[in-house]
């Protein structure tokens, strides 16, 4: 397996319009500290940058980050845009637009070596709403229908293989496993988002382990207040309940051959999760010769 992380640890979410140079700078030299610096084996682009800032993360941008990977040889997935988009829109225009938007991110990191796409099926919208129906058949039909539309376009625009669904809060992702069993999709099993269903990793991966083709692990913890459950994650491994050591054991066991992204958001974070994954870097490191 192969282990990496966004630039958002050390270079942030955000730009600066005014000096548009200075904020490319700063995200290609965040790839390459995290490369050259931590060692890591892949970085994880996020085209969403493109969607907030698209004067300063445009095609130039894009080609000279190919340009460093080609130098630096690491392994690059993208996460799609998510932002105010649903692709599982029961609003036609609005998944349409959706897609639309998707589908330039994704021409805009043609210059890329890109092995895997992360994609959020569905957005916050959807998501409240398959969740207050008392009697979610009701409305997760036309959710699939609508969710099956946007897969077989995208499965258009990339290798179906490359495409991973990624699970979310909610709804399970058990409504959703039959479209990519259908198309020849693959999984992004996100383990944060699984804790807030109270979900087990391992059953996850004993389920649909054929078919991960990317891991985002990061912490996560669940307290209740008020008597509601509530989750914390995107935290530094070690500072919740999720028994990390256990499920990449398992991945190791199976052969795992895909990337694992550490979903992070500050530099000691990143720091503090690499230190308690020291066994299993250097068990994953391409020997040099």
């Amino acid at each position: 397996m192969r282990f990496g992380t966004t630039t958002v640890p050390i270079a942030g979410w955000l730009a600066d319009s005014s000096h548009p140079e200075e904020s490319r700078t700063r995200q290609l030299a965040a790839v390459r500290t995290l490369v050259e610096g931590y060692g890591l084996a892949a970085v994880e682009v996020n085209p969403e940058l493109s969607t907030l800032f698209p004067q300063i993360f445009d095609s130039d941008f894009y080609a000279a980050l190919g340009q460093l990977q080609r130098e630096l040889g690491f392994v690059c997935t993208v996460h799609l845009p998510f932002l105010w988009l649903d692709c599982s829109s029961l609003n036609e225009a609005v998944r349409q637009v959706s897609v639309d938007h998707i589908g330039r991110s994704i021409q805009l990191v043609r210059s890329l070596e890109v092995v895997t796409y992360v994609l959020h099926l569905w957005g916050f919208t959807t998501m409240r709403i398959s969740g207050e129906f008392h009697d979610p058949q009701r409305v997760l039909p036309a959710i699939q229908t609508q969710a099956r539309r946007s897969l077989v376009q995208f499965s258009k625009m990339v290798e179906p293989r490359s495409l991973c669904v990624e699970n979310l809060e909610s709804p399970a992702f058990a409504h959703f496993a039959p479209l990519v069993e259908e198309l020849g999709l693959s999984i992004c099993l996100d383990v944060g988002h699984l804790a807030w269903q109270g979900g087990d990793e391992l059953g996850f991966l004993t389920q649909y382990g054929d078919r991960i083709r990317e891991v985002h692990l990061h912490d996560a913890l669940r307290t209740a207040v008020e008597g509601v459950s509530q989750v914390r994650d995107h935290l530094a491994l070690g500072h919740g309940q999720i028994d990390y050591v256990s499920f990449l054991e398992a991945l190791h066991d199976r052969g795992y051959d895909g990337t694992v992204i550490i979903e992070v958001n500050a530099r000691e974070d990143l720091e503090e999760s690499l230190t308690r994954l020291q066994p299993f870097l250097a068990r994953s490191a391409v020997p040099k010769h």
